[in-house]
């Protein structure tokens, strides 16, 4: 049900944007109202388009906002009701908040030409100008989906943008005809019979090209985000897919009717000749033959503004899928998370992994005893438990506040006994320092295979955590200590590796004396903001041969530094926090940096 809502103020935009260059187009190209002044209509039609035009800018406005907001709070793991402090991050430190930035400037700028333009409603000009801000708003569309993966003005962006832009101008321009410019002519009868059929010509040609580019497009489309059939039926993003191809053939049908039927005889009304049809037309009339049998001119109309007013519905409906597929994971990295998921997973089923606390509620600052308990699937005590990274068992805890961290084991407080290795179970104490919500990533090794598990534990009491702040700085001091962190790509996204490269300096001096530490350059634990997402990964020397996928490294060198690096795959949008870390002179020290997930 959320995800529904989430996807409402997208929907409304990308129809608002739609209908907007759809009338823009229309005024602009198909409509020859400015050489036909002599009926009344022509005021209405005009006063109609200014007055949607106004419409769909408000609308736009409120949607880009709140999804705005949407988008903060998806990146974020933020409530709606506290996501406001990191609207300032968001806008101005993410490619999406530039993207909106631009796209609020433009929305601002068509308003106000919008306003001040009455007098100018018949310059050609004007309205191409107008038409080219609406054209820059649905470029910032396709900056701030899945397309601009690949970076600004590459060819998946561009592509995007070339399907957007057709879509919104047949789309559009369906809207424009069904709802303003076909009602308002009907009513005038034979008078307006010529301009109707012009337009319904005129129209027809800019749907045929339109409907070329988009299909092309589509198809480029379906390779780079889909990728392959099977994707399409095994993916919540290609069965939307397969929804948009199921309407895009309906609009195609109904668009061939209206070009090779209802338009002819639009044209015999307005009173063209019957000599000049093309063959596909003559087939047509065969076909459709009751159709050019004594057609009457008001029935022509009221048949062809009814078949319009169809696919203008369609087109809705269409957009609502090109909505959906912006908050979806593209089929093809949906189908790349699922083969990681199955390579990872054991050759036989799963231990079952459970942990419980004593006691059972827990509050701050009272220490409290974590018991991780492993079985097999047959619920006796897991057996081939082995050590990795010289600790049986990993237990990771982050608080929300994205403050509270620590890396803890077993071992920490005694060797590992026989009678702990027998019945898998596994104690440690632990204080947690404030209030709130935590999660305890569990990790370890048994019959060649690595898991890892996750757990939320709820603390009570006093102090309660503050929410975590969005800082997305890649330098930062840590004590002594100057940290770099730098992501190859720069725009991070979700499904893709990433490489992380880390620069360690101590008192402006690099630090080439790093030790291994638990059997690693690096410790790293990755962490949604909403707590729902846990990786621990390893860092490594560069040029130190390492699989992060399968936990297998070479051992570090005994002296190392100053870069580290590590690979990693963020699997959904949003805010993380990185935790790293290193040893130095026998101290542990931990880094933390934030990264926004596109």
């Amino acid at each position: 049900m959320t995800f529904f809502i989430h996807i409402i103020p997208e929907w409304f935009e990308l129809a608002a944007l739609s209908f907007c260059i759809g009338l823009l187009g229309c005024r602009l190209w198909v409509s020859t109202l400015s050489a036909n002044a002599g009926f009344i209509e022509k005021e209405h039609i005009l006063a109609d388009m200014r007055r949607l035009l106004g419409v769909c800018m408000a609308l736009m406005l409120f949607s880009s906002g709140v999804n705005l907001i949407w988008r903060a709070a998806e990146m974020s793991g933020r409530p709606l009701s506290t996501v406001f402090p990191v609207l300032p991050t968001v806008i101005f430190r993410t490619h999406l908040g530039r993207a909106w930035i631009i796209r609020i400037v433009a929305l601002i700028l068509l308003s106000l030409t919008l306003m001040v333009g009455r007098r100018f409603r018949d310059s050609r000009g004007f309205t191409s100008f107008m038409l080219g801000i609406a054209v820059i708003i649905a470029m910032t569309e396709s900056a701030s989906g899945h397309a601009s993966d690949k970076g600004d003005f590459s060819v998946p962006e561009i592509m995007d943008f070339l399907h957007l832009l057709a879509a919104c101008a047949w789309g559009g321009g369906l809207l424009a005809l069904s709802l303003v410019i076909l009602p308002n002519l009907a009513r005038a009868g034979d008078q307006t019979a010529a301009l109707i059929a012009d337009i319904a010509r005129r129209f027809s040609r800019i749907a045929g090209i339109a409907v070329g580019i988009i299909a092309i497009t589509a198809l480029y489309n379906a390779w780079a985000f889909v990728g392959s059939f099977e994707a399409i039926w095994t993916s919540p993003y290609g069965w939307t897919v397969f929804a948009k191809v199921i309407l895009f053939s309906l609009l195609i049908s109904l668009g061939a009717f209206n070009r090779y039927v209802s338009v002819p005889l639009l044209l015999e009304w307005g009173g063209a000749s019957r000599t000049g049809r093309g063959m596909i037309t003559r087939v047509a009339s065969h076909w459709f033959s009751r159709y050019f049998r004594n057609p009457d001119g008001l029935t022509i109309a009221f048949r062809f503004k009814q078949s319009v007013t169809v696919e203008a519905m369609l087109v809705l409906v269409t957009l609502l899928c090109a909505a959906m597929l912006r908050h979806e994971i593209p089929a093809r990295h949906h189908s790349h998370i699922e083969h990681e998921r199955q390579r990872h997973q054991a050759k036989g089923p799963a231990p079952i992994v459970n942990l419980e606390t004593g006691p059972s509620k827990i509050t701050a600052g009272t220490p409290v005893t974590i018991t991780v308990r492993m079985k097999d699937p047959e619920g006796r005590p897991l057996q081939g438990l082995a050590v990795s990274h010289e600790r049986i068992l990993h237990e990771i805890i982050v608080g929300r506040d994205m403050r509270s961290f620590a890396h803890v084991h077993p071992e920490d407080e005694g060797p590992i006994t026989r009678e702990m290795l027998q019945k898998a179970d596994f104690p440690l104490h632990f204080t947690f320092p404030k209030a709130g919500e935590y999660l305890v990533g569990a990790d370890f090794f048994a019959g060649d295979e690595f898991y890892s598990r996750m757990f939320h534990l709820s603390v009570s009491g006093k102090p309660a955590m503050e929410g975590a702040k969005t800082d997305l700085s890649t330098r930062k001091n840590f004590g002594e200590y100057r940290v770099t962190l730098s992501a190859s790509p720069m725009n991070i996204k979700a499904s893709e590796e990433t490489s992380l490269s880390y620069i360690i300096e101590k008192n402006e001096k690099k630090v080439t004396d790093l030790n291994p530490y638990l059997g690693a350059a690096m410790h790293i634990a990755v962490v949604s903001a909403d707590l729902k997402q846990y990786i621990h990964i390893h860092g490594s020397v560069p040029g130190e041969p390492h699989d992060h996928r399968d936990h297998m490294h070479t051992k570090p060198p005994k002296r190392f530094g100053p870069e580290i690096e590590a690979d990693v795959v963020f699997p959904v949008k949003g805010i993380y926090t990185i935790f790293s870390q290193v040893k130095h002179h026998d101290k542990v020290l931990v880094f933390d940096f934030m990264v926004n997930v596109q």
